[in-house]
């Protein structure tokens, strides 16, 4: 599944979690104003553009082709994955 243009997330068979994708060098400036003064804020991310991988293994079957996720506006990634259930 492609969660952005530089970011993915598959499900291996073994229910292991593969997240690949490529960061940016990204500066921002924001003006707020409050309590009648007017603040500039510029920030800059260091990290330098690259390639990245990170994998984890869950704790139990998962369906491997039900994935559901988004970035928050905080740049967290939040996932959700089916369980598999197995009949006796």
């Amino acid at each position: 599944m492609n969660l952005t243009k530089d970011c993915s997330c598959e499900i291996e068979l073994d229910s292991k979690i593969l997240i690949k994708g490529t960061t940016t060098t990204t500066t921002e400036e924001k003006t707020v104003c409050k309590y009648n003064q007017v603040f500039k804020m510029l920030s800059h991310n260091l990290c330098p553009p690259d390639h990245f991988t990170i994998s984890f293994q869950l704790p139990g079957p998962v369906s491997n082709e039900e994935l559901n996720g988004n970035f928050g506006s905080d740049g967290v990634l939040e996932g959700v994955v089916k369980k598999v259930y197995y009949k006796d």
